[in-house]
């Protein structure tokens, strides 16, 4: 299924989930539309709500989220083999709607997806608790014209 995954932090600032395959990184986009193609992405789910992210993006490159636990970093991989055990997430559906993204990757650290909306950066935070506002998401499905999703569910 194809979603736009919209961070529901409390700061201001860009929301939507944004894999930029040229280089490999990953971060937060203010809109869908142009220049921002790594706005959708393909979820794949597999057992237990285990799932991974796959960014369709226009320009070639790694697609795979990729959740490193070891840095509290997050990016793009060329694939879910190992070294990239980051590639799979737990997404857990909340009372209120919106979603939390557990990394699995093998080492420890922190693996809750986060987006930091006040900067438009991503990376992984310890826990899915205050001041980590930016670990739910909505995950909506692209509809209409470039700049307007609905939820996965509605």
């Amino acid at each position: 299924m194809e979603v736009v995954l919209t961070c529901l932090g409390n700061v201001k600032g860009p929301r939507l989930l944004d894999g930029r395959t040229g280089d490999g990184t990953v971060g937060l986009a203010p809109h869908t539309g142009e220049p921002f193609s790594g706005t959708r992405w393909k979820m794949n789910g597999g057992p237990e709500g285990v799932v991974t992210l796959v960014c369709e993006g226009d320009v070639p490159g790694n697609r795979f989220l990729d959740g490193r636990t070891a840095d509290g970093t997050v990016g793009l991989a060329p694939n879910t083999n190992p070294p990239f055990s980051g590639t799979r997430w737990r997404a857990t559906r909340l009372g209120d709607g919106s979603t939390t993204f557990e990394c699995l990757g093998d080492i420890e650290g922190n693996r809750f997806l986060d987006g930091r909306t006040g900067d438009g950066t991503v990376g992984l935070a310890p826990t899915t608790d205050p001041p980590f506002t930016g670990t739910r998401w909505q995950v909506g499905v692209p509809f209409g014209d470039d700049n307007v999703t609905i939820p996965a569910d509605g």
